[in-house]
């Protein structure tokens, strides 16, 4: 119970050092004073650059099919699941923006470090089915 209380605790102090230096709020002698307009502002501009990713990332899944058609049948079939399990999570990358846009400041910070990181996973697989697609290609 104590350690559950010492993440909580940082997890909103993580939150507060970040509104305050995103400006979405300040503290002055009449207290804490909330920008909420810049805190939309910013919360826009991630979800509209990681929208922008994952719509990348779709076109190149889409691409990564195509081109393993014309790999031998063992082949195709294995990377057929690979690239199944890539679009789920390329699924699971347009929740989390959906719930990243209806996010409040209290969540949008968890949500927002997740998503990068799941990205930056997806992004990586990309490239490594690409390297073996030429691979195959080369063959």
């Amino acid at each position: 119970m104590r350690k559950l209380m010492v993440i909580v605790l940082m997890l909103l102090v993580a939150v507060a050092a970040l509104g305050y230096f995103q400006g979405w709020f300040s503290v002055n002698k009449g207290g804490v004073q909330t920008d909420p307009t810049k805190f939309e502002k910013d919360k826009e501009t991630f979800s509209n650059t990681v929208s922008e990713k994952a719509k990348a990332i779709k076109e190149k899944v889409v691409g990564l099919r195509k081109k393993s058609a014309s790999l031998p049948d063992e082949d195709r079939a294995h990377m057929q699941k690979e690239l199944a399990e890539l679009e789920k999570k390329q699924e699971r990358l347009e929740r989390q923006i959906k719930e990243l846009q209806d996010a409040g400041e209290d969540k949008y910070e968890s949500i927002k470090q997740d998503l990068t990181k799941d990205l930056e996973e997806v992004e990586k697989k990309i490239e490594d089915l690409t390297k073996k697609l030429n691979k195959g290609e080369d063959k």
